[in-house]
């Protein structure tokens, strides 16, 4: 007799591999493709009752989900390629519980407070995870065979919806995004900030509400995080090791069976044949001119033959250039989870950046990474939400925020004149950031005449450059108007101060 819902799985009923909902046995592969799993456990005419993979700590809540709406479930056999430390999460989880903030103990995942301690603690009495990763495969279908079968833990299946999350749209220019901060943690809130804001809502399979937020082509500058010496702060999503885990994937030609694609081994052994970084390097000691230093990952025969079957590449290519005696860096991603990768993915190409950089005999100038989708899923909403509201005016204070760094496109000389009819005239004058040579000129009675033109000629680089300029310019008219002094940086003086 059946004991789960109907229909099932609850969650991302699309994506996994469902063979006997009823039986006892479910497959997590992690970052190994969902497909290659079932050919194996299909070809030895294995039972099981669903594969799925398990991307980040976050896909927990839903694997525990699925099986409290499914108490068929007995065991969880653990198989694939570990890359972001997902794996290791569920069994932190297995085996030590949740803190008082539903933060896995001694890990960085989270599990969402819709889910009971109790049923927590349920999960992890009555689910037996059992742990190959590293066997060979033919162990893994070995183990599915011969695992006892175990009865059903409940006698009724149990929902535990996620929170619902009121969503909302602010009105925007959809495209051409962009952010910068001195480090990539810095970087990521500012881009959390505008998707979280900006974000259209759009279809997945990817969520369980089959929701995400995206903004198109979002571009974020990291300007000057050392690789060596990074920002770390508590917010970011995952931990050091988790970190040192994921760095091979970008900095090494690996290759794990059974994933798509990884990134290092399309950059580093390109078709078995070509090294591109060392290219990008040889080219770079040879031509520091060149615009050819490109890395492409894509590979249309074999990525166009998968499109609707399984996973491509979501970096697409790495392209660098040579200015003012720096090497800097560009990364281009067709796809990006911005929640779960993009700072994973930050840390890695400022150390591939430092790399090829290291090579040449350059320092590094600015990273650069466009994201033609950046999205967040829904599952990540509330926890986006409540990172911003923590975080995000705390660390506009911190040392190493870009608040208060003056706009590169140059400073600004705001005063008051006589003009040739004796009029008193306001002047605005942009210098270079030495202030040693002045690049335009404006004048004119009114400030709002002035500050077009600065927009016209699109002068100002920074939101906080061009608000400071409104207000100078501002005080500029009011001063002329009311027939008192003008000091940039100054309040206006007037007979009742």
């Amino acid at each position: 007799m059946s004991v789960r819902t109907d229909p099932w799985p609850v969650y991302y009923r699309d994506i996994l591999r469902v063979k006997d909902p009823d039986h006892y046995v479910g497959i997590v592969t992690l970052w190994t493709e969902r497909d290659v799993v079932k050919r194996y456990l299909d070809e030895a005419e294995a039972e099981y009752n669903v594969v799925g993979n398990l991307y980040s700590a976050a896909g927990i809540n839903h694997v525990m989900r699925n099986i409290f709406a499914n108490p068929a479930i007995r065991y969880l056999v653990l198989w694939g390629a570990d890359m972001s430390l997902s794996g290791t999460s569920l069994l932190r989880l297995k085996k030590a519980g949740v803190d008082g903030d539903y933060k896995i103990t001694g890990d960085s995942g989270e599990i969402e407070r819709a889910i009971p301690k109790a049923a927590i603690d349920e999960f992890r009495r009555k689910v037996e995870v059992v742990d190959l990763r590293g066997k060979p495969a033919s162990e893994m279908v070995k183990v599915v065979k011969g695992l006892p079968k175990k009865e059903p833990f409940a006698k009724k299946p149990r929902l535990f919806p996620p929170e619902k999350v009121t969503v909302t749209t602010w009105p925007s220019e959809q495209t051409g995004f962009r952010v910068e901060a001195k480090t990539v943690a810095q970087t990521w809130l500012r881009l959390l900030n505008v998707i979280h804001k900006y974000g259209r809502i759009k279809k997945t399979r990817y969520s369980s509400s089959n929701e995400l937020k995206e903004v198109f082509n979002m571009v974020a500058v990291i300007s000057s995080e050392d690789p060596d010496d990074i920002y770390f702060p508590d917010y970011l999503p995952f931990t050091k090791k988790d970190l040192q885990v994921y760095y091979p994937e970008i900095l090494t030609a690996r290759r794990i069976k059974g994933t798509a694609y990884n990134y290092g081994a399309r950059m580093r052994n390109y078709r078995d044949k070509i090294n591109q970084v060392e290219e990008v390097k040889k080219l770079l000691k040879r031509r520091p001119d060149s615009k050819k230093m490109l890395i492409i990952l894509p590979d249309p025969a074999d990525d166009w033959a998968r499109a609707d079957k399984g996973d491509t590449p979501c970096l697409t290519q790495v392209v660098g250039g040579v200015q003012d005696s720096k090497f800097w860096m560009t990364a281009h991603f067709r796809s990006h989870d911005m929640v779960h990768a993009w700072a994973l993915n930050a840390f890695a190409l400022r150390k591939l950046q430092k790399e090829i950089a290291d090579a040449g005999g350059y320092p590094m100038g600015k990273l650069a990474i466009i994201s033609h989708s950046a999205h967040i899923y829904a599952d990540d909403f509330k926890w986006v939400e409540d990172v911003l509201k923590k975080w995000y005016k705390k660390e506009l204070k911190h040392p190493k925020a870009h608040r208060f760094e003056p706009d590169q496109r140059g400073n600004w000389l705001i005063k008051i004149e006589k003009d040739e009819k004796g009029r008193q005239i306001i002047k605005a004058q942009l210098f270079t950031s030495n202030m040693k040579t002045m690049l335009w000129e404006a004048e004119g009675t009114r400030a709002m005449d002035i500050y077009y033109e600065i927009a016209d000629w699109d002068l100002v680089g920074l939101t906080s450059q061009a608000a400071y300029l409104g207000e100078e310019l501002a005080k500029a008219e009011m001063a002329i108007k009311l027939g008192i002094d003008y000091e940039q940086d100054k309040p206006l003086k007037t007979s009742n101060n």
